[in-house]
């Protein structure tokens, strides 16, 4: 009887953390902080790169560090995928090619994570995009 209590508590806590990043994903700015291990990011026009999530919508928006840019999105347990990303297209000088690697990089997404404050966007076991979150006013 204890077996099957204990495994009915492992179950009900991995649905709920399911859930619970997903909701955790929406109503905040998640602000940039690593692109596949470089954490040396540009700031252009005093803009930092983020996302955001609306989960009524299934939309996302955000700055890859000269244009916004958005796009479709689903979630399915710790899965994500993003629908064709379209930007608006500002020109700005941007020396490190940060912009086209934080756009290409999202097309790569397949799964997600979220701890601490922190999401992690991974490509297998790799992960290829961190963020760091502030909820919004």
């Amino acid at each position: 009887m204890k077996n099957k209590i204990s495994i009915t508590l492992v179950i009900l806590f991995i649905i709920c953390s399911c859930v619970s990043d997903k909701n955790n994903i929406d109503n905040r700015k998640w602000f940039l902080i690593d692109i596949e291990g470089d954490s040396d990011l540009v700031i252009l026009n005093e803009k930092e790169p983020y996302i955001e999530f609306d989960l009524e919508s299934s939309k996302i928006g955000g700055n890859a560090t000269c244009n916004n840019f958005f796009a479709s999105y689903s979630i399915e347990g710790d899965s994500i995928g993003f629908g064709r990303i379209a930007t608006t297209m500002m020109s700005c000088s941007d020396p490190t090619n940060q912009e086209y690697r934080f756009l290409k990089a999202l097309d790569r997404i397949e799964t997600f994570k979220i701890s601490d404050n922190t999401l992690y966007l991974y490509e297998g076991e790799t992960p290829i995009l961190t963020f760091t979150s502030k909820l919004k006013n």
